[in-house]
């Protein structure tokens, strides 16, 4: 590794890890702190919901949770949707993310701090990042299931891609935090990113639903950078005529997926220093040098399966 800040980079190629490097302490088998990249997670965890039928992405937040409307003045509230939430567009005013999780995890009841957030109506339907949106969506897939957003994760889709996940922050409820807060290996994130590459699909059998794969990697909403779009928990972009899609963290933590290539990388970095911007200018090199073939296809012979 030339970078000791980034402590794991790992490419998959034609369901083959053709590249795997760790910094000091870091193995293949070590599990650690994971952000944002959770909410891509989450993401997979509703589509797998909606496909059970346990939701809809129609439905409201108040079919829910009742009290999200808790007034007269708020009936525009009654329209946010669950596929708002997962789109950063419902509106919802949590400008500090870091203080918000911070008052979240002293509280007692962080679902009530959650349902009285208040809401700008003006910008329902615009792209406004916090992790207040997945924080509630965690909520609803616990009440729709039955199960904390870990436990059903386990039953629907870690046991099923050889993923042993046993650490998710929660809150004082036992409800797993949706916007991060998962802790796993970068093999596991791999896995994950394999899975979405190949449009659900892991070693033949369907874990995700394929249309929501399409849904959830799509142009969904504009962003901020007129290059960049926002779909179910997963960034839109395209480098040099390739759709990719990716999970980003906090740091430099980076699950990216160029299905057009059956490409699939992650990058681990350590927080607070400037490896992020070196791994996502990596990832993107790679991304190039695959579409022009400058990687030995040779090299592949002999390299470990991802589904090992």
């Amino acid at each position: 590794m030339v970078n000791k800040k980034i402590y794991c980079a790992l490419v998959v190629r034609e369901g083959m890890i053709v590249r795997e490097c760790y910094g000091e302490g870091f193995t293949k088998h070590t599990k650690g702190m994971i952000f944002s990249v959770t909410k891509s997670f989450l993401s997979a965890l509703v589509g797998i919901a909606a496909g059970n039928r346990y939701l809809d992405l129609n439905d409201a937040v108040a079919d829910h949770f009742p009290a999200f409307v808790s007034g007269p003045q708020e009936w525009y509230k009654e329209d946010i949707t669950i596929e708002n939430l997962l789109m950063m567009t419902s509106g919802i005013f949590c400008p500090a993310n870091a203080g918000f999780n911070r008052r979240m995890s002293q509280s007692d009841n962080e679902l009530k701090l959650l349902l009285r957030l208040p809401v700008n109506r003006r910008n329902i339907g615009r792209f406004i990042y916090n992790d207040a949106n997945y924080h509630l969506l965690s909520n609803i897939l616990w009440q729709a299931t039955g199960r904390t957003p870990l436990e059903f994760a386990n039953e629907a889709l870690f046991s099923r891609l050889g993923i042993t996940c046993t650490e998710w922050e929660a809150d004082a409820k036992g409800v797993n935090y949706g916007g991060y807060g998962l802790k796993l290996s970068g093999r596991d994130l791999a896995k994950f990113g394999y899975l979405y590459t190949k449009r659900g699909i892991w070693n033949g059998q369907s874990l995700v639903p394929e249309s929501w794969i399409d849904l959830s990697t799509s142009m969904k909403v504009p962003t901020a950078d007129k290059d960049l779009y926002y779909g179910y928990g997963w960034w839109n972009c395209d480098i040099d005529g390739l759709r990719t899609y990716y999970a980003v963290g906090a740091g430099g933590q980076y699950i990216v997926c160029t299905p057009q290539l059956d490409l699939t990388q992650v990058y681990l970095c350590e927080k607070n220093s400037m490896a992020s911007r070196e791994a996502a200018q990596i990832w993107k090199e790679t991304i190039r040098d695959c579409k022009e073939q400058k990687v030995d296809h040779g090299l592949y012979k002999g390299k470990e399966c991802i589904f090992a």
